[in-house]
């Protein structure tokens, strides 16, 4: 599937802008349905690894088209927390995982697993059913010159009092505005424009680190490798460790939830960097505990590994499980938008794809000190974090543009939190 994410994301771009936000996701849906299908009806290896391919690429053009409707429908005092709520539902997903999977897994037959990939296609299923009442994005409308459809949904997301239809007014203005001037500053294809200004190339910058971040945090190796984690730790029971694995996803989406939340109120940098510093942190006390613990029978060494465990992953779903949708949607402009999420989630699915294949191989070899090693390299994302990241708490999106165009100063000071 990580493959699949690397491939889809050269549709990322294409595919929403020519289509449209909402067509987009019907088109990824249909991807992700064909990817479900062929799963289930494997004949064989080889047949189910393509079928994971295609399902990787039905997710990646979602995860290009999806956010970025989010980020245009919405007003900047919703924007934060919608999606910051729209990535942390992963943990819904995850833990759905693995109640179908752990509920299968007795069945004798090759239903075993193929009920659980069938069962994928309810998602798409649903997408298919709902976006249909979902109103486009008003970005893409008023740059296909389709103004009264953009003012209508424009209005519909604000109100309908008298107040509201001038306000719609003045931001479809602005918003035009602004497209046309991208339009003439950015006239050739969004793949050479992206590194065209030092405003761009300084979005890429957060973009390109930003993306192996979300992999290389070390939450990856607490999300598929818990079980190794677990063992190192001396906890070796199955039901135990199966318990403990529904219980970080309930307490990661609760978390994850509180942080969506707190984008507003604490900032994007602030709150990166308390995650950062914290999972740093509790990197270095796991790998204390484990090479002081890990062969022991000491129950309060075991436990306060657990412990560790769980502040970790905490910390990762207050700070960057939020994020990850919301922040690359809000710094690139309307048309880097869908080119600049594209590059992110390449490197976002090359570096999971990256870790899969090889975390597994240092964690057998390093043991405890492989948590020492992952913290150090946390350390200089902190570094990254706080030189390259732009605060763009309460900002219209084209006020964010102005920031990294060295035209808005003035926003940082004081952010707005009420609608445009």
């Amino acid at each position: 599937m990580w493959m699949g994410g690397v491939l889809g994301a050269f549709l990322m771009q294409p595919v929403p802008d020519y289509f449209g936000r909402r067509r987009a996701i019907h088109i990824a849906a249909a991807v992700t349905m064909i990817g479900v299908i062929l799963q289930a009806a494997a004949q064989n290896i080889a047949m189910f690894v393509i079928a994971r391919i295609i399902v990787g690429i039905g997710s990646a053009i979602s995860n290009g088209a999806a956010p970025t409707l989010l980020g245009e429908l919405l007003p900047p005092h919703k924007r934060a927390r919608v999606l910051g709520l729209f990535f942390s539902c992963y943990y819904v997903g995850s833990l759905a995982s693995s109640i179908v999977n752990y509920g299968s897994q007795n069945i004798n037959s090759t239903w075993a697993w193929r009920l659980p990939s069938l069962l994928q296609f309810i998602p798409s299923l649903l997408a298919i059913i709902l976006v249909p009442f979902t109103p486009e994005s008003p970005r893409w409308l008023i740059a296909q010159d389709r103004n009264d459809e953009a003012l209508e949904v424009l209005i519909i997301m604000q109100g309908r009092d008298k107040t509201d239809v001038q306000k719609g007014g003045e931001q479809l203005a602005e918003i035009r505005d602004t497209i046309l001037r991208e339009a003439t500053e950015y006239p050739r294809n969004p793949w050479r424009e992206i590194i065209s200004t030092k405003a761009n190339r300084r979005r890429l910058v957060i973009l390109c680190t930003f993306g192996p971040m979300v992999n290389m945090f070390g939450n990856f190796i607490i999300s598929f490798y818990l079980t190794r984690i677990l063992n190192q730790a001396g906890i070796t029971d199955t039901v135990t460790q199966t318990q403990v694995q529904v219980i970080i996803n309930c307490w990661s989406f609760a978390v994850a939830i509180v942080g969506s939340f707190m984008l507003d109120i604490i900032g994007r940098r602030k709150q990166m960097f308390i995650g950062v510093g914290g999972m740093i942190a509790m990197l270095l006390m796991i790998g204390g505990l484990i090479k002081r613990y890990g062969t022991s029978t000491n129950t309060s060494g075991i436990y306060g590994t657990i412990a560790a465990i769980f502040l970790f992953q905490g910390f990762y779903a207050f700070s960057v499980t939020p994020m990850t949708s919301l922040y690359p949607t809000e710094i690139s402009p309307f048309k880097l938008r869908t080119t600049g999420i594209a590059i992110y989630r390449m490197l976002d699915s090359g570096f999971g794809l990256l870790a899969s294949f090889t975390m597994a191989y240092a964690m057998a070899d390093l043991g405890w000190k492989f948590y020492f090693i992952n913290a150090a390299w946390d350390f200089g994302f902190l570094v990254v974090v706080y030189f390259a990241f732009v605060e763009t708490r309460g900002l219209r999106l084209e006020e964010v543009d102005e920031m990294f165009e060295g035209r808005g100063e003035s926003y940082t000071s004081h952010p707005s939190d009420s609608p445009p």
